[in-house]
C-alpha cells in the first residue's frame, strides 16, 4: 500500500489531463503524417517532460485507451496524403524554398518545426539553468550574510566585553584568595 500512495502523491504523476494533451499531440501528428518521435518532442515542451517520458507514458498507457482515435487518424493521414498528391500536380513559388512543390514546402515547414521544437528544448534546459543558478545564488547571499553576522564588529565587541568582564572577576576573586592565604 505504501509503494502505492507514493506513486500515487508524486509530484511529477501524470495527471489524466497531461494524458489528454499528450493523446491530442499524437494524434494530430499521425493525422498530419509526422511522426511519433516528433509529437513526443512537442508533447515533452508542452508538459515539462523529456521526450523519452512521453514515449513511454503514450506506449505504456495512454495507446491502449485510443485505439479508435488511432484509426481514424490514420484513415485522416490517407486522405491528407491524397490532397497532397492532388495539390503536388500545382506549382507555387517561394523565392527561400529552393524546391517550391508542396512537398517542398511541407518539408520546409518540417524543418522549421524541427527547429522551434530544438529551440523549445533549449530554452526550457535555459530556463531550468537560470533557475538553478538563482537557488545557487539565493544560498551565496544567505551564507554571506551569515559570514557578515559572524565577522560583525559589533558582534565581537559586545562578546569582547562580556569576556573581559568575567576574566577581570576571576582575576578579582584570585587576588581576594591569595589576600586571604597571606594573612
Amino acid at each position: 500500500m505504501e509503494t502505492v500512495e507514493r506513486w500515487t502523491t508524486r509530484s511529477d504523476a501524470w495527471t489524466p489531463d497531461d494524458d489528454r494533451k499528450l493523446a491530442d499531440i499524437v494524434l494530430r501528428h499521425i493525422r498530419e503524417g509526422s511522426t511519433q518521435l516528433n509529437a513526443f518532442v512537442e508533447a515533452a515542451n508542452l508538459l515539462g517532460r523529456t521526450p523519452a517520458a512521453c514515449g513511454y507514458r503514450w506506449n505504456g498507457v495512454v495507446r491502449r485507451s485510443y485505439s479508435d482515435d488511432i484509426k481514424q487518424a490514420k484513415l485522416d493521414k490517407k486522405t491528407h496524403a491524397t490532397l497532397k498528391g492532388h495539390f503536388a500536380r500545382r506549382r507555387v513559388w517561394y523565392p527561400e524554398l529552393e524546391d517550391s512543390s508542396i512537398e517542398g514546402i511541407i518539408r520546409a515547414l518540417k524543418q522549421h518545426e524541427r527547429l522551434y521544437y530544438e529551440l523549445q528544448e533549449q530554452n526550457r534546459e535555459m530556463q531550468e539553468r537560470i533557475n538553478s543558478l538563482q537557488q545557487e545564488l539565493e544560498q551565496l547571499q544567505y551564507a554571506n550574510r551569515q559570514l557578515r553576522e559572524q565577522a560583525d564588529p559589533s558582534n565581537g565587541t559586545d562578546q569582547l566585553a562580556e569576556d573581559s568582564k568575567t576574566l577581570l572577576a576571576i582575576m578579582e576573586r584570585a587576588r581576594k584568595l591569595l589576600e586571604a592565604e597571606g594573612k
